[in-house]
């Protein structure tokens, strides 16, 4: 079911998956190509004839959008226990995401100069949230992971689409959620038509700024095809989680981690680091009995048998070398000590700490993003935050004394790279008007021009 490797075979295993980043069929790639042209040129009669095609499901234009009507009728279909099990939840994610929040900044420290930094928040962001696949229900927590960070920044518009069940509405659960998240439009739409619409726009859909969330492999390369005209957050591939483990882990529970990062898709992957052999035979025969009463246990294995494995290390150094290869989405760390591992790991999309912390705390009530980087990006990526909802803008303002004190180094490196008109838009501003005829500018420009002060120091502070 699952590989135990060391040595070399374990060194092949982490090259596999340092350039795990899966190739896409050129199949996929024309088909969502199609589908995007399609949207862009025909719109809506578009969007309802691949939610045909699809999904299975004949909407009207104006049954695209739930109504609020649908939403209050959601309410009287779930139960109290879910709706406190949802407000712990985002309770968590909203505190959380609020330490994140970025604040406007100036820097007012040298004479007649101003500097600063204007944060605003991104004014309309559309969010995907998958329908789930068959037997499970859409993704809630997804919806939460991206409502609340950009509420949190201020956004103005929260646009959420997802695919219609066979009834062509939405889960109650998921609309009651979005119901009280206080999303702006929610859309009965999915797959790559349903990121064209959202970044081209349609008669009844306008376009939005940004596209968050994840889903298939068409919504991903439908994500990665719009990126540019609209923002988006990164191509989500399959889950993945890495444990490093020493031998004070308990089998049963890095088995039972293993198994829920497997049931997500036979395409997950499931990777233990460990010091401890004995530790490893024993995960693969708790995995043999937990796997038995999983309802997924057909996706668990094929998940764990084509892309999981134990790998075997001789040490904690070698384990850390190893997992900061892999750049796991997911890394959990249970060791004797993991808070001194902690400092060693430089590359992981989210980390939980000890044995009591299982990755789907993550998933749902912990607090932090689950929107993680994938297939190795978090080498440079990072989670889903309120900084993704926020854009920035520099601010700058000189008093005349200012420009003259910098005026020489501009001219300079303007006149090097051969933009004279660059130098020019300065020396403009700086010449005495009697003296200002073209023929004459440059040399009386050169001796005007004040030698740039010297500081000593390039340090600065902000407020």
């Amino acid at each position: 079911m699952i590989t135990v490797l060391s040595g070399s075979k374990a060194e092949a295993r982490v090259r596999l998956l340092e350039s795990r980043m899966a190739s896409v069929s050129p199949v996929i790639l024309e088909t969502v190509r199609s589908i995007l042209q399609d949207v862009r040129t025909s719109g809506d009669d578009a969007v309802i004839g691949y939610t045909k095609k699809f999904d299975g499901v004949a909407l009207k234009v104006g049954e695209v959008r739930v109504s609020q009507d649908e939403i209050d009728h959601a309410y009287g279909l779930v139960d109290l226990d879910f709706l406190k099990a949802f407000e712990q939840a985002c309770e968590n994610i909203q505190r959380f995401h609020e330490c994140q929040l970025e604040k406007s900044w100036m820097l007012a420290d040298e004479p007649g100069v101003f500097l600063g930094l204007k944060v605003s928040p991104i004014p309309s962001v559309g969010a995907y949230v998958p329908g789930g696949t068959r037997g499970t229900s859409p993704l809630i927590s997804t919806a939460m992971m991206c409502a609340i960070p950009a509420s949190v920044a201020g956004c103005r518009r929260i646009v959420v689409a997802s695919p219609p069940n066979d009834e062509g509405t939405l889960d109650p659960h998921l609309l009651v959620a979005l119901g009280e998240l206080g999303v702006d439009e929610i859309y009965k739409m999915g797959g790559a038509q349903a990121i064209g619409a959202l970044a081209y726009g349609t008669k009844t859909i306008a376009r939005v700024d940004k596209i968050v969330g994840p889903g298939n492999i068409y919504v991903a390369m439908a994500k990665m095809s719009v990126a540019g005209l609209v923002a988006v957050d990164g191509v989500a591939g399959p889950s993945e989680v890495a444990i490093l483990a020493d031998g004070s882990a308990r089998a049963d529970f890095v088995a039972s981690d293993l198994i829920a990062q497997a049931e997500h898709d036979p395409q997950a992957i499931a990777i233990l680091v460990t010091t401890d052999r004995t530790l490893a035979q024993s995960v693969i025969k708790e995995i043999t009995s937990q796997t038995k009463k999983c309802r997924r246990a057909a996706i668990v294995k094929k998940s764990l048998a084509d892309h999981g494995a134990i790998l075997v290390v001789d040490d904690l150094d070698k384990a850390c070398e190893l997992v900061n290869r892999i750049a796991p989405e997911h890394l959990e760390i249970v060791t004797t000590d993991p808070q001194a591992i902690l400092g060693r790991i430089e590359t992981a999309g989210a980390i939980f700490l000890g044995g009591y912390t299982p990755q789907v705390l993550g998933d749902y009530v912990a607090g932090p993003n689950h929107t993680l980087p994938t297939a190795g990006t978090a080498r440079y990526a990072s989670p889903l935050g309120v900084w993704d909802f926020l854009k920035r803008t520099s601010v700058t303002s000189y008093n005349r004394e200012a420009l003259e004190n910098v005026a020489g180094s501009l001219d300079m490196i303007a006149r090097l790279e051969g933009l004279d008109a660059h130098a020019d838009s300065v020396a403009i501003r700086l010449a005495k008007r009697e003296k200002a005829r073209p023929t004459a500018r440059r040399t009386a420009r050169t001796q005007r021009i004040a030698k740039p002060k010297s500081s000593g120091s390039h340090r600065r502070k902000g407020t």
